[in-house]
């Protein structure tokens, strides 16, 4: 029932370059498949372009700038040479190949529909203004540096996954216009919770990783107020830290109820499977992060592919059924 519709494009770059989100993409309804997949190798892209340390920031910083540009309709064989030669600086190999196959990517997206192509430009618009925002904040300069306050977070992950929430959402509308029971903005706003949830999971579970480079995406008022006045990692004591995680661990539970509720007004088998799948791995490092000790350093949570097969199974049996 499950069996993958395979294209030139994506036949091995998404496996390449995701683990668990392919595992989503491949059983999508044919007539959404496609475009969210493209939606997703982009944004993967930018996202490599933004996550190079080895390259300075002002450099990553012109080069999304350029994405951008070619994305809204100025692609140029200049600026696919750029991004290729950038590939070299890519070590995971799945990510060096999908910048050296971009040109491809573009020939997707310059074939897609119009109302389809412009979905794709503006999720793409927003994710590259959240990931220039992060370099931005972030420099090279080599002091650690936290978000000014909790609004600041909030825009963040709208910009980087909230975003997304809404562009599934009108993708899988325009293709498939009765596929939830909810209206289309009670369902944008589930979306966006649900993709905001992810994104501060993610910022929790790398926050170990994140912090050695000094990047703190945790309120800079909060810290204070927890009597945090130096961000080097790793910290004298991890008491303080650990007491402003756990509130944003909450709030990622919480978000995460409304991918629940969005899962539950999916009427396709194939969106159910593809939406909670990614819900499920998150609860999961969730899990793991809140059992982690209070007086101990914060560490980073990764769930084992036995667990990932585990889940698998578990989303394909709730996915059967809209309880």
């Amino acid at each position: 029932m499950f069996a993958p519709v395979a294209t030139p494009l994506t036949t091995g770059l998404l496996a390449a370059v995701s683990r668990s989100f392919y595992l989503s993409l491949r059983v999508l309804p044919k007539a959404v498949r496609a475009p969210l997949s493209l939606g997703y190798l982009l944004a993967r892209a930018a996202d490599t372009i933004a996550d190079v340390p080895a390259r300075p920031a002002a450099e990553r910083l012109a080069l999304l700038k350029a994405f951008d540009h070619a994305v809204q309709g100025g692609a140029d064989e200049s600026f696919f040479a750029k991004a290729a030669a950038f590939s070299q600086c890519v070590d995971h190999p799945g990510e060096r190949t999908l910048l050296q196959r971009l040109p491809e990517c573009w020939s997707a997206l310059q074939a897609c529909p119009a109302q389809e192509a412009a979905l794709i430009r503006t999720v793409l618009q927003r994710i590259v203004r959240g990931q220039s925002l992060d370099l931005e904040r972030f420099s090279d300069a080599g002091r650690p540096a936290a978000l000014p306050d909790a609004a600041a977070l909030d825009e963040y992950t709208w910009l980087v996954a909230g975003c997304v929430g809404e562009f599934w959402t009108d993708i899988c509308l325009l293709h498939l216009p009765h596929c939830a029971s909810l209206p289309r903005d009670e369902m944008v706003k589930l979306g966006t919770r649900y993709g905001q949830g992810l994104q501060l999971l993610n910022i929790l579970r790398d926050q170990p990783k994140d912090m050695a480079a000094g990047r703190c995406y945790l309120p800079a008022g909060e810290i204070r107020a927890a009597g945090i006045h130096d961000l080097s990692w790793p910290a004298a004591d991890w008491k303080p830290w650990n007491a402003v995680r756990r509130p944003w661990l909450k709030e990622a539970r919480a978000r995460l109820v409304s991918g629940r509720d969005y899962v539950r007004a999916l009427k396709s088998v194939r969106l159910r499977f593809a939406a909670v799948l990614p819900l499920l791995i998150g609860e999961a490092t969730l899990d793991l992060l809140e059992k982690q000790p209070g007086d101990q350093p914060p560490q980073s949570a990764k769930i084992s592919r036995p667990q990932v097969k585990r889940l698998l199974l578990r989303a394909l049996w709730q996915s059967l059924s809209r309880g």
